[in-house]
């Protein structure tokens, strides 16, 4: 028999895509809203240092590396210890409405859980993207009323797979690993801590083919799956 009282979901390849194509206005926007911050950078500073750091991608490491990029970026345009580094962060993240659409189905699944009275929380690796950043994105697509928490590795400070992460999505949750759900598509980020926690765990294969092998309880290739699997299980607690 299982309980659950939180759904923990991840974003990228999970609710939306977990790449954005680049659109002709994403440098001009990022140096704009720095220098809204930063009226004194000029705009060849500012310039220079937006296309630098549009370069970068995180390191392969489990702690959030964010500031220590931008920190080595900022020495490289001789603006060290002039710049905060969070208004560096701010400026490089661009919204996602209008970048990217939710995955079909999204609505019913988030919509679904809160009326059942299943809390959700949103946990996500990121590079830019603080919680705050998180909520805008779901309020501007019409999702954030479902939604009862953001934990982003940014704010953590550690990135999933990491159990510094788990810790603080399941303090947050305020419910035990067994009473709550992850819903993610990376095996190693999502699944295999979700159920070495002793969670439930769905993989979400959307913009992947369905994995030949995972430790997940359940493999659905649709949100629309995953809803009508979730919601029968807060019916049938024993469905597992």
């Amino acid at each position: 028999m299982i309980t659950m009282k939180v759904v923990f979901c991840d974003v990228g390849g999970t609710l939306w895509p977990n790449r954005w194509p680049s659109q002709p206005g994403d440098r001009e926007g990022r140096i704009s809203r720095l220098r809204d911050a930063l009226p004194w950078v000029s705009p060849d500073q500012a310039a220079r240092l937006i296309a630098d750091l549009s370069m970068v991608e995180h390191p392969s490491s489990e702690e959030q590396r964010t500031t220590a990029v931008v920190i080595d970026a900022l020495r490289r345009s001789g603006l060290a210890g002039r710049v905060p580094p969070r208004s560096v962060i701010n400026a490089m993240c661009i919204p996602a409405r209008g970048r990217v659409d939710p995955f079909p189905g999204v609505a019913e699944l988030l919509g679904g859980l809160a009326d059942a009275g299943v809390g959700v929380v949103v946990t996500s690796n990121v590079m830019w993207r603080d919680g705050e950043a998180q909520r805008r994105d779901f309020e501007d697509f019409g999702l954030a009323t479902w939604i009862s928490a953001y934990v982003t590795s940014l704010d953590v400070g550690w990135r999933k797979p990491h159990p510094r992460f788990f810790d603080t999505a399941l303090t947050i949750g305020r419910h035990a690993p067994y009473d709550c759900v992850m819903v993610g598509d990376s095996e190693r980020n999502d699944i295999e801590p979700a159920r070495a926690r002793g969670m439930l765990a769905v993989r979400v294969a959307i913009e992947e083919p369905t994995p030949p092998t995972t430790r997940a309880n359940h493999v659905c290739s649709s949100l629309r799956e995953v809803a009508d699997l979730l919601l029968t299980l807060t019916r049938d607690p024993d469905g597992e």
